[in-house]
């Protein structure tokens, strides 16, 4: 047998062999680290969308319940701020200046996307993850599947309070990577807010 014919018998092995390598079980360390590092992905897209429906609600005083109306909002809606003109002398309290004639106040409207993700808050955020607004319904690390989103409104106390809940489960980020024997439930869910509690807390724990 010459050699180029040993060639052509080796290169199929060679590609079985690779493919078989590349589609072995991840080790548990390997699982972990890689499950943490989407995990954290997936916090920091909830926080981007709770930082989006907060300023949502605080103009509309419901929160968005779709991620269309909420983007809308984001890119195309405007903020009022009100600004203080003049300067507050110490002895007295802004409304005693204002009172007064001493100062002003002016209100002016602002972008709502460059008024919500101000370079202030992009540099709170997780520097690993890049920030993307057309991707926020996106969960990462999915075959772009979006956040499940929904709001409405519940009694505490005989009070009416206003609710929002975004999640996803593990399943969702953990695609393409032996999640089999890992001590992982991929049915569990991964939010923030909730439709049962007055909460825009997240569950992992923060």
């Amino acid at each position: 047998m010459n050699q180029k014919n040993i060639r052509l018998i080796l290169w199929p092995v060679i590609i079985i062999l690779a493919w078989l390598v590349y589609r072995s079980p991840i080790s548990l360390k390997e699982f972990q680290e890689e499950s943490n590092y989407r995990k954290s992905a997936v916090v920091q897209s909830l926080k981007d969308i709770r930082t989006a429906q907060v300023a949502f609600k605080d103009k509309y005083r419901v929160y968005a319940g779709n991620f269309n109306t909420l983007l809308h909002f984001v890119n195309n809606d405007s903020i009022a701020l009100i600004k203080a003109i003049g300067e507050t002398p110490d002895s007295l309290s802004e409304e005693q200046a204002l009172e007064l004639g001493i100062i002003s106040r002016d209100t002016i409207f602002v972008s709502a996307g460059e008024s919500i993700f101000t370079t202030e808050y992009l540099n709170t955020r997780d520097e690993r993850f890049d920030f993307n607004l057309n991707q926020l319904p996106i969960v990462p690390f999915s075959e772009k599947d979006e956040f499940s989103i929904d709001a409405g409104h519940i009694e505490k106390g005989k009070v009416i309070v206003q609710v929002f809940e975004v999640s996803t489960n593990y399943a969702t980020f953990l695609q393409g990577i032996d999640a089999n024997n890992k001590g992982i439930d991929l049915e569990d869910v991964i939010r923030v807010g909730s439709m049962s509690e007055a909460s825009i807390n997240g569950n992992w724990g923060e």
